[in-house]
């Protein structure tokens, strides 16, 4: 190699080894300054913020969070004994209300934008419900139960507070779960109502830019919560609902109860031992609703920033192959 061939080929080598440095130098900086205005919160100090779902689990835990940041927080339940679990985690107001009804829904805005007097900070909508079961075996009122709960109650109670965020600049912060970007078997109704919740976000969030508003989604993970708790349990009685319904229909040839116990016992073991802390969904909730510039998606949770992300991300056929592989069961009975 001649000396100007051996010179020009150094020159190249210098400047794709500073133009490397540079761009990783750029990208530290860049993400060092992401993490700095991340810490950033606000003062919440007598804001009001509604929280849905609070008789347990990630609701409740948000309503604590929040009350320790001296927000006034109203507490939406389901239960009486929610409410006092509420009351005593700090909520200003604990209503009990069915989310199915909308008139409750209606009402329930109502009386917030009356108590608020109009300076509504945030809602967050944690409120959920799960009615798992493979599709042979889910009568249609699963799917109409749970999408009313988590996605056509945030939807009407986002709308009738809508004037009241608009003059706060406030935030609207969206319980979704893993299952609202990568669907799983046996549990359709639940993953329809998320994918749902998620097209609504988007809509949702460019509609509220221009008025300052802010959306966030979370998608927590498996969390030890009581939904998570009874998932595999809950499989018998959409069973059952489907045996009254369906009596004579060949879906049990392909799904036998005597298969289901075990199904059950089986995986109920294997959820315990993925199942993760809720205050990672909770301390993502809370920084949604009080930092300076949140985050637009959360994944909460180990799994939702491994697993989920990659099954996310990777082409269909591969999450094809991984969910047959690890998640659905062949039926134990051919139906032919």
């Amino acid at each position: 190699m001649s000396v100007e061939n051996s010179g020009l080929l150094l020159s190249v080598v210098l400047v794709l080894g500073f133009a490397t440095l540079t761009v990783a130098l750029l990208t530290v900086a860049r993400l060092l300054y992401k993490s700095l205005i991340r810490q950033q919160r606000l003062d919440m100090t007598g804001r009001w913020l509604v929280v849905t779902g609070c008789d347990s689990g990630i609701g409740l835990g948000v309503v604590t969070a929040l009350a320790a940041c001296r927000a006034k927080v109203i507490a939406c339940c389901y239960t009486e004994e929610g409410s006092k679990k509420a009351l005593a985690a700090g909520a200003a107001w604990a209503p009990q209300l069915d989310l199915t009804h909308d008139d409750a829904v209606r009402n329930i805005a109502q009386e917030i934008n009356s108590r608020t007097e109009g300076l509504l900070w945030g809602v967050v909508h944690a409120a959920g419900t799960v009615m798992p079961g493979f599709v042979d075996y889910q009568p249609i009122h699963s799917y109409r139960q749970v999408m009313a709960v988590n996605f056509f109650a945030p939807v009407l109670l986002t709308q009738k507070l809508l004037s009241a965020l608009r003059r706060s600049k406030g935030r609207v912060v969206l319980v979704s779960s893993v299952d609202g970007i990568v669907s799983l078997p046996g549990n359709a109704p639940y993953d329809a109502s998320k994918f749902a919740l998620e097209a609504y976000a988007d809509a949702l969030r460019v509609e509220l830019s221009f008025c300052g508003v802010m959306v966030s989604v979370i998608n927590p993970a498996t969390m030890r919560t009581p939904m998570a708790e009874t998932f595999f349990p809950a499989h018998r009685a959409t069973w059952q609902a489907m045996a009254t319904d369906d009596p004579a229909g060949d879906w049990q040839m392909l799904w036998p109860e005597s298969w289901l116990d075990q199904y059950v016992d089986k995986n109920t073991q294997q959820l315990r031992s993925i199942a993760e802390d809720p205050a990672a969904a909770v301390n993502d909730i809370v920084h949604a609703a009080t930092a300076v510039h949140p985050k637009l998606r959360y994944l909460s949770g180990r799994l939702a920033k491994s697993l989920f992300y990659a099954l996310w991300l990777m082409p269909e056929s591969w999450s094809l192959r991984f969910k047959r592989l690890t998640v659905q069961p062949k039926p134990p009975r051919s139906g032919s």
